[in-house]
């Protein structure tokens, strides 16, 4: 069931990268992620929302997603299921590994995309979002390529030529997804 899902997303996807739908007209197709930050430094300054200080709820992080699933043009929904499965909704998240913030951007990564803040709620959905929506373009709108990628590194997806035998990340993508059509 799962499998037609993918299938029937990746296809969606595909419809919609062929008219135009799934592209920023202001996004190089190969900017590097270098490149990618340089483009995108006015993009990416924070109009913050949330007042400083005030510790953010479940429904003030799920309006970021909203507000920066739209505007990147990935779904709200796997916007939240990203940050359910990454933080469960703490802005103050720190993995094992040194991911940070609500949708766990490693601190290479954060400062690729300009993240003054790591721990800020606006910064953390803001970048997360914008990283989930270029990668969600590079593998041309599978879901499951762009999840493992987010979760194990585009380096990984590219050495495994797929998404990597990892059991994390195989059932990373599978919390991802089935939160995502849950919520959908």
């Amino acid at each position: 069931m799962i499998e037609d899902v993918y299938r029937v997303m990746t296809r969606i996807n595909s419809i919609r990268e062929r008219f135009g739908m799934n592209r920023r007209p202001d996004v190089a197709e190969t900017a590097s992620p270098r490149q990618y930050r340089d483009v995108h430094e006015s993009s990416l300054a924070v109009e913050e929302v949330l007042p400083p200080g005030k510790k953010p709820t479940v429904d003030d992080i799920n309006g970021l997603a909203e507000r920066y699933g739209v505007r990147y043009r990935v779904p709200p929904s796997l916007v939240k299921a990203v940050i359910s499965a990454e933080s469960n909704y703490n802005p103050e998240a720190v993995s094992p590994k040194g991911a940070l913030g609500l949708m766990q951007l490693m601190p290479a990564m954060a400062d690729e995309l300009g993240v003054q803040d790591p721990f800020s709620p606006e910064q953390n959905v803001k970048a997360g979002t914008s990283l989930l929506s270029s990668l969600l373009r590079e593998y041309n709108g599978d879901y499951k390529l762009a999840l493992a990628a987010y979760n194990a590194g585009r380096g990984a997806v590219e050495e495994h030529k797929g998404v990597p035998d990892y059991p994390e990340t195989q059932a990373y993508i599978k919390k991802v997804i089935d939160s995502y059509l849950k919520n959908k």
